[in-house]
């Protein structure tokens, strides 16, 4: 057996670096269709938008993903670009409570963190993911966000996400950067025919509304950029082992212009 592998070790050498490809790609199927963008072939047309000239500062566009505790709030340094978390409004106690889950309150608030925000003197820009706006709250929700932003001198520094994008108008007009969180859809697994109907759906939830960016899974990317250009894109990415494709991955999405912020755990 030895010398069976001694005179052929390039041979198996070659074999075991395919048989890793295989099992790469197949790990990381998601990833690998990202690398080779789907030809979206249906004509573009372009949607006409309000227009909201809110700013963010953002000096790179990789973000931290889910910091919804103090622990998670400790690991931050203070030269972060920015970071998200995960919020809830209480329109009873007119404040934001801070955790992913509907049903998994951790006690922790908004007000908490921004305390501790300041304490680290960070200026990291915030991405907020609001989870529960809605009509009845959307009023209240501004004027609390206002009212965090003024106590901890937070302008240009706040971005609020939300899936209803007729409700973000108002934020959009009182300086929040503002994005819409589109719908989950896969467009690697779906026919021209629905990819179309996803296309009118996403343009009818903007087309009068002042928004600044789309938000969406990292496989909604190239689909975002292709109908809704005029749109930066903010993503996000799980946690994976390191791989030739989350390597050439990773490079990708930094490498994209048309990505605004990439949020990663």
């Amino acid at each position: 057996m030895l010398k069976w592998i001694a005179q052929n070790k390039y041979k198996l050498m070659a074999f075991i670096i395919g048989l890793y490809l295989v099992v790469d790609v197949l790990q990381h199927k998601g990833q690998t269709r990202v690398l080779f963008p789907k030809d979206f072939a249906e004509p573009k047309n372009e949607v006409l938008s309000p227009y909201s000239s809110s700013l963010l500062m953002n000096k790179d566009k990789s973000w931290k993903k889910g910091v919804n505790t103090k622990e998670q709030m400790n690991e931050l340094i203070v030269d972060d670009a920015g970071f998200e978390c995960d919020v809830y409004f209480d329109t009873a106690a007119k404040s934001f409570s801070v955790h992913h889950d509907p049903d998994k309150s951790s006690g922790y608030s908004l007000d908490n963190l921004l305390q501790l925000y300041q304490q680290k003197k960070m200026t990291s820009s915030i991405w907020l993911d609001i989870k529960n706006l809605d009509n009845f709250n959307a009023s209240s929700v501004l004027h609390s966000l206002i009212q965090l932003r003024n106590k901890y001198y937070l302008q240009n520094r706040i971005l609020v996400e939300s899936g209803r994008a007729d409700l973000l108008t108002a934020f959009s007009d009182s300086s929040f950067f503002t994005s819409y969180y589109v719908p989950f859809f896969n467009p690697y697994n779906i026919n021209k025919e629905e990819i179309n109907v996803w296309v009118d759906s996403i343009s009818s939830a903007i087309s009068k509304s002042k928004i600044n960016a789309l938000s969406g899974y990292y496989f909604q990317c190239s689909f975002l950029e292709y109908y809704f250009s005029q749109y930066p894109v903010l993503t996000w990415v799980d946690n994976s082992s390191f791989s030739l494709v989350n390597f050439l991955f990773q490079r990708k999405l930094n490498a994209d212009k048309s990505i605004f912020i990439v949020l990663k755990p």
